[in-house]
């Protein structure tokens, strides 16, 4: 039977291997169990910044963001050996905030997502001692790796601001994928790195449309160093966009049914039975005729949203939008569409007008 279990990082294969691991003598001395610091400060110090270092630049190259001590006793196994001093190595991790117990790091904000209420972890080592779990058994999260990796992820997301009023706020589907292209695939990496940028004040997400159903995350602006609240131009616009891109679903959707018609439709004539190749040819038509005015509705969005994307003063926001969404909800009666949220979103930009305007 083949185990899907991936096997263990081979340390000796790690490009940045310490060149002290090939001295026998060096590293039985550190492998060793501590002794105390007073028989000799200086070989304590050597000893416990080799392992800090190491263990610390071993997770950053092999993406881990969480560890724990009996992975790194498995990793770093040396000619049938284990090291037998990583109990003293991680309490002082922890003693220098580096490594924060995984329960600690994510407490602070598991009543919601949409709070950034995070308290500052008071003395990490205390926090992991009054849990009573033994340390070998804990999970620790690498706080420097983590902050590295959410300062990545929010250099990602404002790589793409054009216009700062309204470019900060994107679906909670496109913030997955910003983190994706700064390599954090699994969820569990994704979670840490969310619980970090909403506790520093980064990020925040919420929920909007009529029935509060489209996730989405506000990032701090550039130049800035806290993500500020959504504003009523910002949530207009990305229900636009929302809107823009549902329709654009359906185009897709409705692409694929007119194709499998087709196919239907040539299999009813080659079997001579005209009269179901027909109806599915009216049912085809039918499709047709609603793409076209989808591709036409699409086509004013994204003219509407370039004018609002081209433009880096509210109140042109707000004009430029307003003169947009009438002439929208003009073509969408035309058509007979009604894509959710379209009034609504008419009538919170003309309630930020007035309030602009006041």
């Amino acid at each position: 039977m083949i185990s899907l279990t991936p096997k263990l990082s081979q340390v000796e294969s790690w490009d940045r291997l310490p060149s002290d691991w090939h001295n026998d003598e060096r590293m039985d001395a550190l492998f060793a169990f501590f002794k105390d610091r007073d028989l000799n400060p200086v070989h304590y110090d050597a000893k416990m910044k080799f392992w800090s270092e190491t263990i610390i630049t071993y997770c950053e190259d092999h993406g881990l963001l969480q560890i724990d001590i009996p992975t790194i006793v498995s990793r770093f196994r040396r000619k049938g050996k284990s090291p037998k001093c990583l109990d003293k190595i991680f309490e002082e991790l922890i003693k220098q905030n580096r490594l924060i117990p995984t329960n600690d790091y994510t407490s602070s904000q598991q009543s919601s997502w949409l709070s950034w209420t995070f308290n500052k972890l008071a003395s990490p080592l205390t926090g992991w001692m009054s849990t009573k779990t033994p340390i070998e058994q804990e999970v620790f999260v690498i706080k420097e790796l983590v902050d590295k990796k959410a300062q990545q992820v929010i250099e990602t997301l404002q790589s793409n601001v054009y216009v700062p009023t309204f470019d900060c706020v994107v679906s909670f589907n496109s913030f997955i994928d910003a983190c994706r292209r700064c390599a954090l695939f699994d969820e569990n990496s994704i979670n840490l790195i969310i619980s970090g940028l909403i506790r520093d004040k980064k990020i925040l997400i919420d929920y909007v449309g009529d029935t509060k159903n489209v996730k989405v995350v506000k990032f701090v602006a550039p130049g800035t160093s806290n993500v500020q609240p959504i504003t009523e131009i910002e949530n207009s616009v990305l229900l636009l966009r929302h809107s823009k891109e549902r329709l654009e679903e359906q185009l897709k959707k409705s692409d694929q049914q007119i194709e499998g018609l087709l196919t239907d439709i040539r299999r009813h004539l080659k079997n001579s039975n005209r009269t179901a190749a027909m109806k599915l040819l009216r049912k085809k038509k039918i499709l047709e005729r609603e793409s076209v005015k989808k591709e036409g509705t699409v086509e004013h969005l994204n003219t509407v949203l370039t004018q609002i994307e081209q433009t880096d003063c509210s109140s042109l926001v707000i004009n430029a939008y307003s003169s947009g969404v009438q002439a929208h909800k003009e073509l969408l009666r035309k058509n007979g569409l009604t894509p959710d949220a379209v009034e609504d979103m008419i009538d919170e930009v003309h309630d930020v007008r007035r309030f602009i305007f006041s």
